[in-house]
């Protein structure tokens, strides 16, 4: 798959409060690579017992990094969009990383389902 949608720059959310303070949420950028978007489905067909419900707004892929993990913090750059660095833009949060191997070659690719979250 070629990866030419856009840039992704994903982040870890950690608390920059100092002790005793309200928790003051911060966001370090772990990875940014380029994506493609893959075709999802917004919700499964059939929920079942025991499994978590999961909401999808999109599904990306990008070159591997398993330090990504669910619950970090992604957005979007697309292509032709680069002129205003994230402002406006979507802010997503993963809510499942699948690390593994591109189906056309022997890629290594992390494929992200992402739902959108207020910054």
């Amino acid at each position: 798959m070629i990866l030419d949608n856009g840039i992704c720059t994903v982040f870890r959310k950690s608390d920059g409060a100092t002790n005793g303070s309200m928790p003051s949420p911060t966001y370090t950028p772990i990875w940014a690579s380029w994506y493609g978007e893959l075709n999802y489905e917004t919700a499964p067909a059939w929920q079942t017992d025991g499994r978590e419900e999961l909401k999808a707004d999109g599904r990306i892929r990008i070159l591997q990094n398993r330090q990504i993990r669910q619950h970090d913090v992604v957005v979007l750059e697309h292509l032709e969009k680069f002129t205003d660095r994230t402002a406006g833009m979507p802010v997503y949060r993963i809510a499942r990383a699948y690390h593994g191997t591109d189906d056309d070659g022997p890629t290594q690719i992390s494929d992200l389902t992402l739902e959108v979250v207020n910054p």
